[in-house]
């Protein structure tokens, strides 16, 4: 995965803590996925949402509902990185965030997060509200066709 042209793209710096670490002073595997989600809300917030507000006042939340990510190089303490996110997918079922993750010039890490949209507070599955997937650029949203029926008539979205 690289940066596709003609997409939106957000830089979220950081610099890795002690406390995300390991004793040969690797960062943690599970310390990406947090990096990751706080790149997702900065991107938001760049382009004009405040999450915590779209949260509280329209009564939605962004469960992750699927993440793969690719660890080419490991991140160190203290090394300063850049998280570069965009959306890499938007459509009614589900928006996918795609991110690298560099230090300096040398990537370390790919990663697509994938989320649903629920209503709150019952937590049921809704479609992602238009003005979230008028934050994808044009080449992306609706980019995948819908899933396909199956024999019984019943959505197949794996």
């Amino acid at each position: 995965m690289h940066i596709p042209p003609n997409v939106t793209v957000t830089t979220w710096r950081v610099r890795v803590c002690y406390v995300d670490t390991d004793q040969a002073g690797v960062m943690h595997h599970g310390t990406y996925f947090r990096y990751l989600e706080a790149a997702r809300v900065e991107h938001l917030r760049e382009r004009g949402l405040d999450y915590k507000r779209f949260e509280m006042d329209n009564k939605f939340a962004l469960p992750v509902v699927e993440a793969n990510i690719r660890y080419k190089i490991p991140a160190r303490f203290d090394d300063e990185l850049a998280i570069h996110t965009w959306i890499g997918l938007g459509y009614r079922a589900k928006m996918r965030f795609d991110s690298v993750i560099m230090r300096g010039d040398d990537l370390l890490t790919r990663a697509q997060v994938t989320l649903a949209c629920i209503r709150l507070p019952e937590g049921k599955i809704c479609s992602v509200p238009t003005m979230l997937l008028d934050f994808a650029d044009p080449q992306i949203r609706g980019k995948r066709k819908p899933p396909p029926l199956t024999s019984t008539g019943a959505v197949d979205d794996d």
